[in-house]
């Protein structure tokens, strides 16, 4: 009589456990998030035709700031009045990664600032110097659309041209980027 009552409840616990490993892949179908100025820590853009929006859990002992990195000023790493962000986008047990910054440079004001930042890109199929990509070259663009100190917001738009550091001379396009950031944002999904 009692295994009767404890086969259905094995069964469900497996039945539960499956679907539980069976995740989907979060990034799949994303869409680019609109471009607004209010601090929505969003960022997204698309590369090869894909969109791509970062993605990363955190976990147990986890980086907190795994997913959006976005500093502003010196807090963060970030120079004075400059820029260090960095993305992540975790799928299928690759990463992938974009990182913007203003090493030298200071950011004050809005407007065109391509002359100003560097650009790194890390493909999900990384090997060596095989999907590191940099940047920016010719034709790129990285417009601050909002920098408003008192509310602590730094938005824009860009599309960079990256060539990959293997020699190969392969070269990328990220297009449609926008981006919108309390200063010194810092996030990971669940």
């Amino acid at each position: 009589m009692k295994t009767r009552f404890y086969l259905p409840i094995f069964f469900l616990l497996i039945i539960s456990l499956l679907f539980a490993a069976c995740k989907k892949d979060p990034t799949k179908n994303a869409k680019l998030p609109p471009i607004t100025q209010e601090g929505k820590n969003t960022i997204g853009f698309t590369i090869n035709g894909e969109v791509w929006v970062p993605y990363y859990e955190c976990g147990f002992m986890g980086n907190p700031c795994g997913e959006i990195q976005a500093s502003y000023g010196e807090a963060g790493g970030a120079a004075v009045n400059g820029i260090g962000f960095g993305f992540s986008r975790l799928r299928n047990g690759k990463m992938s990664n974009l990182i913007i910054s203003s090493t030298s440079a200071t950011i004050t004001s809005v407007g065109e600032k391509i002359d100003s930042i560097g650009i790194t890109f890390l493909s999900e199929n990384m090997n060596g110097n095989d999907g590191y990509f940099m940047g920016p070259l010719p034709g790129s663009r990285f417009y601050i659309t909002k920098l408003d100190m008192q509310a602590q917001i730094i938005s824009g738009e860009f599309e960079f041209i990256l060539i990959e550091q293997n020699g190969s001379g392969k070269i990328i396009t990220i297009k449609d980027g926008r981006f919108d950031f309390k200063f010194n944002a810092c996030k990971c999904s669940r």
